[in-house]
């Protein structure tokens, strides 16, 4: 007879494997199923920055303890191993296409402090991997590689995982972490209703010897491209390392195109003098508000499975202590119900859905789709010092329009088709900024 879960996990990145982590700690038969055959390689395009060591997300300051070797979240009283190096950073400077920019934070000053001046890091997120998926096998959790998950539906009073390859599984409960394009969601039929604004390209290029004006920042670079194509740059933990991604909203841009012009004439080809590629990297995401409700039939889903676009790596592995410790606990009292698990729901809409509106994370891409980028580069260059040091996506659209709001009358007065354009943008829905991208998009497997 085939053996029976407590606990099955779809999905081993940083959410499914504290999952897995926690249920095991706790004492729970767990079985993590991944559709990659080496669970910790990174094959897709990510920065790999930890948000956020200034401030607060989800209402935790992280803590980056080199001493311990562990990442540490002191309001929710857990940590995860992390024995591998680092990179602080100090700003986040957001660029026009000449050359203009808008800083978040002061990056000499914020140098000169050290390590209280850091804005953020970046981390080695395969070696984050290793380590927690050393201690969910150390909790005698069950893990298959090379399973790929098509469906879970409910049977009796238990739950069956299946899979591409033939196999089934049978638990009590599943969580769902099965990333921004989840077969569960899709199949449990809890992507209806989600708003859709994209499908988000992304192209990325690990490189040694790029050489920024800042060298420890994020980079954001709004392009002189249509269709409109932003740069994200950061630092990699390796010596004289950066991550370079050319994103879009329009799947069949040309991002090989447009990287080769922008590494290789304008403004920011000085950069790229002596840099040389070590390795190409991609990612496709839908760009969506959040799923309200992420519970079904003893499913519950998680992270980026439910998340507007991402849900960052605090986000993912708080989700999956917070969804882990839920169902401990139901399983405890005997309640296999949603009310046994809302714990974790009651968390989600409180901490998530109603404090993280997902429109203010999709607002980070708007600019282009209402200026030019001659508008954009005059707008930079109105601002002339500083903002606050802040890496919350959520946050940033606010802070930057504060700023905005306080040039206005220089932009009344010398580019009045500028502020025209920025009060209509105010009162236009998202779904009217976005419906070319929402034609090319590629919504439709996804949301059914």
């Amino acid at each position: 007879m085939a053996k029976e879960y407590d606990l099955i996990v779809v999905g081993a990145g940083p959410a499914g494997l504290m999952a897995a982590k926690t249920a095991g700690e706790n004492g729970l038969n767990v079985a993590l199923i991944e559709r990659k055959e080496r669970v910790t390689d990174i094959n897709r395009a990510c920065a790999m920055m930890l948000v956020s060591l200034e401030g607060k997300y989800l209402g935790e300051r992280i803590l980056l303890n080199t001493r311990e070797k562990r990442l540490c979240f002191p309001r929710y009283g857990f940590s995860i191993p992390y024995e591998g190096p680092h990179q602080d950073f100090y700003t986040w400077s957001i660029y026009s296409h000449n050359g203009h920019k808008i800083q978040l934070g002061d990056y000499q000053e914020n140098v000169r402090k050290g390590e209280a001046g850091r804005a953020t890091a970046v981390y080695n997120k395969e070696i984050l991997l290793k380590g927690l998926l050393q201690e969910v096998l150390s909790h005698q959790v069950d893990v298959f590689p090379s399973h790929n998950v098509i469906r879970a539906i409910k049977d009796g009073g238990k739950v069956k995982v299946l899979t591409r390859e033939g196999k089934s599984f049978k638990g009590t409960f599943v969580i769902g972490a099965d990333g921004r394009s989840s077969r569960l969601a899709q199949t449990l039929g809890l992507n209806r209703g989600r708003k859709f604004f994209g499908t988000a390209i992304t192209l990325g290029y690990e490189m040694l010897g790029v050489e920024p004006p800042e060298k420890y920042a994020l980079f954001q670079i709004f392009l002189n491209e249509r269709p409109p194509m932003r740069i994200w740059m950061t630092p990699r933990t390796g010596k004289d390392e950066h991550f370079v991604m050319v994103t879009s909203l329009t799947p069949g841009a040309d991002h090989t195109a447009t990287f080769e012009r922008f590494s290789k004439k304008g403004f920011f080809s000085s950069w790229f003098q002596r840099a040389e590629l070590k390795r190409t990297l991609s990612s496709v995401g839908n760009m969506v508000s959040h799923i309200e409700n992420p519970y079904k039939d003893q499913v519950i889903l998680i992270s980026d499975a439910v998340w507007c676009q991402e849900a960052e790596m605090t986000g993912a592995v708080i989700s999956g202590w917070k969804a882990a410790s839920a169902v401990t606990y139901a399983l405890v009292e005997g309640k296999i119900s949603r009310e046994g698990v809302s714990s974790f729901l009651d968390w989600w809409w409180e901490e998530v859905v109603k404090a993280y509106n997902y429109q203010d994370m999709v607002r980070n891409a708007v600019l282009p789709y209402i200026l030019t980028p001659d508008e954009i580069d005059f707008l930079f260059s109105l601002i002339k010092k500083p903002l606050p040091s802040i890496f919350d996506p959520y946050e940033t659209p606010k802070l930057i329009g504060g700023a905005l709001a306080e040039v206005m009358p220089i932009i009344a007065k010398e580019r009045p088709v500028i502020l025209q354009k920025l009060t209509q943008m105010r009162s236009t829905p998202l779904e009217k900024i976005f419906e070319g991208c929402i034609r090319a998009g590629f919504p439709s497997r996804m949301l059914c």
